[in-house]
């Protein structure tokens, strides 16, 4: 097996067993942190060093694959992007607060809820998109629009989220957060990307890119273990509210992705850009989520996107599984979709032909 394959394999691992490996860090984190509670309470500082470490492990690969080069081409197909930013704008925070008050009672956890349908997409998205043949570089455009709509943003509506509901929220500690945790390893990533472009080439710069997806969700399983770890009891004597938080993300995945399937259908959308749109309008990036939780909130605030992970899968694995059936409602020929570069060849070859 090359280099390459086993990299794709490992990344391919860790994206398909995401809620397992987040299972595993939530059970171990809370088993160990609970049983060592007098360690736990003598360490409060070491436990945020490794905090802020897990952040940035997990973050600045992140930033790394981001890929600005297309912006242009999304903000061409504007129909496509309103669409997605209205998704994650306006469907999304609204979702959070509907469901949030059906199922959840604690308002830290609200706001937690509310904080991980906030935050935009992240790249694995893009993975998605991929599994399902759809249109790659558009998906690629449109996450890296809706992240930067996103930062100014996230302040914005947590504030406005925190006065309706009388809960204290320092947009100026959110601000700095943000700046510290996405605006600064934001800034470091796009000449490291750029670089690494020119120095590798495009071709194998796309060859050693799974090692950034799957250092991302190492991060992602690490700064989850150490929350759970370093508040177990808190954690614990509220358990119920992750089942507030499952019945949102189960009720909030097959409502949006029944809904946005037969809105880009009834739009007449195509197949590639559909699933380019639809991935990056559900998909959230609970991982930032997790950090901005854990940095400039309370640890009950981290409860929902620290655990949304586990179900998210659920639903949009599921949704890949019906990907037959999905390019069949599309108006599809045959058992599967291809892609439009597939399309693209076919038909030059078919022209070379003649």
């Amino acid at each position: 097996m090359s280099e390459i394959s086993r990299l794709v394999k490992v990344r391919d691992h860790l994206d398909r067993f995401l809620a397992v490996y987040v299972s595993i860090a939530i059970i171990l984190g809370l088993i160990a942190g609970y049983y060592d509670y007098q360690w736990v309470a003598l360490n409060k500082g070491l436990i945020k060093t490794l905090e802020l470490a897990a952040i940035i492990i997990m973050i600045f690969p992140m930033m790394v694959m981001m890929n600005f080069r297309g912006l242009g081409k999304a903000l061409k197909n504007w129909k496509l992007l309103l669409i997605v930013l209205l998704m994650n704008f306006a469907w999304g925070p609204l979702m959070a607060i509907l469901l949030g008050d059906i199922f959840v009672t604690d308002p830290l956890v609200k706001l937690g809820l509310f904080l991980a349908w906030l935050v935009p997409c992240s790249s694995m998205s893009v993975g998605y998109v991929g599994l399902m043949k759809g249109n790659i570089e558009a998906s690629t455009a449109l996450v890296a629009i809706t992240f930067l709509i996103g930062i100014p943003l996230i302040p914005l509506y947590a504030g406005a989220y925190g006065a309706a509901y009388h809960i204290h929220v320092s947009v100026m500690l959110l601000v700095i957060t943000i700046l510290e945790i996405i605006v600064a390893p934001l800034i470091v990533g796009i000449p490291t990307h750029e670089g690494l472009m020119r120095k590798l080439g495009k071709q194998r710069f796309r060859e050693i890119s799974p090692v950034f997806s799957s250092i991302t969700m190492i991060g992602m399983f690490m700064i989850i273990f150490v929350i759970f770890f370093g508040d177990s009891r808190m954690i614990i004597s509220h358990i119920h509210a992750v089942l507030g938080v499952f019945y949102s993300a189960i009720a909030f995945g097959t409502i949006s992705l029944v809904f946005l399937t037969l809105l880009f259908k009834a739009l007449k959308f195509n197949y590639w850009d559909s699933m380019a749109g639809l991935f990056p309008s559900i998909g959230k990036n609970e991982g930032t989520a997790v950090a901005i939780a854990a940095t400039a909130f309370s640890p009950l605030v981290a409860i929902a996107p620290g655990t949304l992970p586990i179900f998210q899968v659920i639903f949009l694995i599921t949704y890949i599984k019906l990907r037959p059936r999905i390019a069949h409602f599309f108006g599809m020929k045959g058992r599967d979709a291809v892609s439009q570069e597939e399309i693209e060849e076919i038909a030059g070859s078919v022209g070379g032909a003649r």
